[in-house]
């Protein structure tokens, strides 16, 4: 199956070896051997050749077996689930508020985020140190990296004095240095203790330059606090009676971004943490707003029941029939360096949505996984797995030969045995990563709903998707702990 949407191309293989599970609902008809093709792959190229283009209206949609089989065994439950999905994003309490109304609001408040991104320049601009964990670090990596801004940011989530050394010793000197602490609460261990550590450093360092310039002790320090403000932004909940660090900052004087409410740390992509990150790196406000106006598009297709161009549907159906086929170990694989970052987000965002529904064994950068897993992979008594590859469209030139053997070969190894698909993207504009956002972003919250649906469960109050009610049992353990 080949799917094209503006910037995003998607190729799925459906030559599973049937192996149908118990816990396929008795209600999804089975799709017969006479109703598959088994198309040989050679090369890519010649799989998109042997299909025919099913619709055309600046969108091309190919399969590999009929489209017919896939709207018979899902089209009821998947229009179901995006009227739920639709209905749901426009209430309040479910944790949906990314869809719709964050990358709108984000396009109103671009001023502000240059403007926060500008003041911290003014300090010379150089390193970016990040404190945040989860979903306030990773989508930050995501965006850095597939916009190739990451060489100036340094990450903090560990809380040992030997990393957090470390990483004061990555931003070089303090002077030119500025950090950014992304928390929604801003009581999260983590960050709250890589914070408190990373400004006692500044406050010292510039008390003792205005102990050389003869100051007191007293006006040193005070000096040195007034000077660490300007080097410090807080990303947390606008409202300090919710906020610990809100209310630090307010009290020192810190630069405030926002996190907005009911929009969850793995799914705030464009939440005011990444866009500040993105604006001091130096992307340029044009390109900022070319990539939230595409997500915003993005989003309105990916609740479309039109399931011919709703590719995030069409991704939560091949991964809700794989598992419900008995593939219950899931990988996705990135051909290219710009995905360093995504592999650490998309690897929460399924863990944290899908809990143990099936196993996400692994987000890894190809060409290297092909030296550390396929050996696994291809094994003859691996039966279920099931895995997505994530590429970049090119011209086919000399230069990428080798890349482009190394997608055709791979897919033709693996979808021999395994169902495979692959998520292509026309470029790293800021076009193509809005929509490749939204796209793993509502694939997730799809496959979850889908696979629910599917089986004849109903959908709780609230979307176990958005929420990660497990790991507050660490959390409570530690706080305990540290309490004794």
């Amino acid at each position: 199956m080949i799917n094209t949407v503006n910037n995003l191309t998607i190729y799925n293989s459906f030559n599973f070896k049937n192996k149908t599970g118990q816990i396929l609902s008795q209600q999804i008809p089975e799709v017969r051997k006479d109703d598959s093709q088994q198309v040989p792959v050679p090369t890519l190229v010649a799989y998109m050749l042997q299909n025919k283009p099913l619709v055309k209206h600046g969108v091309t949609v190919m399969f590999s077996i009929p489209v017919e089989a896939l709207e018979r065994k899902y089209q009821d439950f998947a229009k179901h689930d995006i009227d739920e999905l639709r209905m749901r994003a426009s209430k309040s309490g479910q944790v949906l508020n990314w869809i719709d109304f964050l990358p709108q609001e984000q396009l109103k408040r671009l001023d502000k985020i240059y403007e926060i991104a500008d003041r911290m320049k003014q300090n010379g601009g150089q390193k970016l140190g990040i404190i945040g964990i989860g979903g306030s670090k990773h989508t930050i990596e995501n965006l850095l990296s597939l916009n190739d801004k990451k060489d100036d940011v340094v990450f903090l989530s560990a809380v040992d004095p030997k990393s957090i050394d470390a990483f004061v010793k990555k931003l070089g000197d303090l002077n030119f240095a500025n950090i950014l602490v992304a928390s929604k609460s801003g009581t999260t261990l983590e960050p709250s203790v890589g914070y408190e550590y990373v400004e006692k450093v500044f406050v010292n360092k510039f008390k003792n330059d205005f102990l050389k310039q003869g100051l007191s002790q007293e006006d040193a320090l005070k000096k040195a606090e007034q000077e660490t403000a300007k080097h410090f932004v807080c990303i947390t909940d606008k409202d300090e009676t919710k906020s610990k660090l809100r209310r630090i900052a307010n009290e020192k004087g810190y630069q405030c971004g926002i996190i907005h409410d009911d929009c969850g740390g793995r799914f705030g992509a464009f939440d005011d943490h990444s866009l500040v990150s993105l604006a001091y790196s130096g992307m340029k406000k044009e390109d900022m707003k070319k990539m939230l106006e595409a997500a915003s598009a993005a989003q309105k297709t990916f609740l479309s029941k039109n399931l011919n161009i709703n590719l995030a549907m069409q991704r939560a159906i091949f991964n809700t029939d794989c598992v419900l086929n008995g593939k219950n170990n899931q990988y996705d694989y990135y051909f290219g360096d710009s995905f360093e970052g995504t592999k650490l987000w998309n690897t929460q965002m399924k863990k944290e949505s899908h809990k143990s529904s099936y196993k996400v064994s692994g987000d890894l950068i190809g060409p290297e996984f092909l030296h550390n897993s396929t050996e696994s992979d291809l094994d003859k008594d691996n039966t279920t797995s099931f895995y997505t590859f994530n590429t970049l469209k090119n011209n086919d030139t000399q230069e990428y030969k080798a890349y482009n053997a190394l997608i055709k070969g791979s897919y033709k190894a693996y979808s021999s045995q395994h169902p495979v698909s692959i998520i292509e993207l026309n470029d790293l504009s800021p076009e193509s990563i809005g929509e490749y956002i939204e796209l793993k972003h509502f694939e997730t919250i799809y496959t979850g709903m889908l696979l629910r649906t599917a089986k004849g469960e109903k959908h709780p109050q609230i979307l176990p998707e958005v929420l990660q009610p497990n790991v507050s049992i660490y959390k409570n353990e530690v706080k305990q702990i540290l309490k004794d």
